[in-house]
């Protein structure tokens, strides 16, 4: 009787170990397909997010250096789909190489600037280094245009570019040039935010606005911030406003740390003034906006002059098309060059 029981005991154990092995080899399979809800992170880098008419203010804690430096992160809540491949938006109008076109992948977050094409006709030119690669017919700019800056029901709210705003310098005429942004005073690696919520489209060194960031913004706008120590984003990232985009500096042409910020419409710039009071705890002055053509009276005044360029020792095509904000493309086809062409010193060049 006890070697009955003996043996039904050992029996079942060999039942029990062999179904538990069982389980252990089965791999859980996910159909092609299926899509995967990602929970939603504690993202501690969208510190400074605003919505007025609630009176609603995030703050973050206060970090230290190394915690900032580790919050890097994109907007990375939502559903994306596992076996999606990237899509492509868009040629970069940059070429490298020999005759190799360069090809923006973009994340699968960025369905959303679909949306935006349609809105924007402009937008259908992805380039992540020109700053204004549109060549947007600038007799549109005689129209007005409304602008939503925020929408807090969709959640997308704005953010001050700097914990403390100190204007040092204004928008308009300067030094003999033309100065296209408001330059707001700052410490070496002080954190620069998102002014809204939007995908980079730009983070790279450009002559004379040094380490840049280019943000495309889901309201029509487009917002840079020059001169920062360090970028923090990647081009295609999605980013929300308050999010740390870079860190403060004095790189490219500038005579101390500040931010040069810029804000911009169909690639052309307009005074930031017209949207911030940066003297105020709630610097934004309104939700909806209409940007009006005397807004661009210092680019409307000069749309039927022809822009020639007499070219500098040390100048090239690309630091040409950034002064002037005109594609080194634009350039080229007009002067009959190509992108690789090496410009000499007193060369005169057709930019507009």
């Amino acid at each position: 009787m006890y070697k009955n029981i003996a043996g039904l005991f050992i029996s079942y154990v060999c039942i029990i170990t062999i179904t538990f092995a069982q389980v252990g080899i089965e791999t859980k399979k996910i159909e092609s397909g299926t899509v995967i809800k990602v929970p939603n992170k504690n993202n501690d880098s969208v510190i400074k997010s605003k919505n007025p008419q609630n009176d609603i203010i995030k703050k973050e804690k206060q970090q230290t250096p190394s915690e900032v430096e580790s919050k890097e992160s994109a907007a990375e809540t939502g559903e994306f789909n596992l076996y999606r491949t990237p899509s492509v938006v868009g040629r970069d109008s940059l070429k490298k190489g020999l005759n190799n076109t360069q090809l923006v992948k973009i994340s699968e977050e960025i369905k959303i600037d679909c949306v935006w094409v349609k809105v924007r006709d402009y937008y259908t030119i992805w380039d992540s280094r020109n700053v204004n690669p549109y060549q947007w017919n600038v007799d549109k700019l005689r129209d007005t245009t409304h602008i939503t800056l925020y929408q807090p029901e969709k959640g997308e709210l704005w953010a001050s570019p700097l914990e403390t705003t100190l204007t040092t310098s204004c928008f308009g005429h300067r030094w003999g040039s033309f100065h296209s942004g408001i330059d707001l005073n700052l410490k070496t690696g002080d954190p620069v935010y998102s002014l809204f919520d939007g995908i980079v489209r730009i983070s790279t060194f450009l002559a004379g606005y040094g380490n840049a960031v280019v943000v495309r913004h889901k309201n029509g706008l487009e917002t840079l911030y020059g001169h920062l120590s360090k970028c923090k984003v990647e081009v295609g990232q999605e980013i929300k406003s308050g999010q740390i985009i870079g860190l403060g500096g004095s790189t490219g042409w500038s005579t101390g740390p500040h931010l040069h910020l810029e804000v911009r419409y169909a690639g052309y710039a307009f005074n930031p003034a017209l949207l911030y009071d940066f003297n105020k705890e709630d610097q934004l002055l309104f939700q909806e906006f209409d940007l009006m053509p005397h807004h661009f009276a210092h680019i409307l005044g000069q749309v039927r002059q022809k822009i020639t360029h007499t070219v500098i020792a040390g100048e090239t095509l690309q630091s040409i098309s950034v002064k002037y904000n005109v594609a080194i493309h634009n350039i080229a086809r007009k002067n009959q060059l190509t992108i690789f062409s090496v410009v000499k010193e007193g060369q005169k060049l057709i930019i507009f």
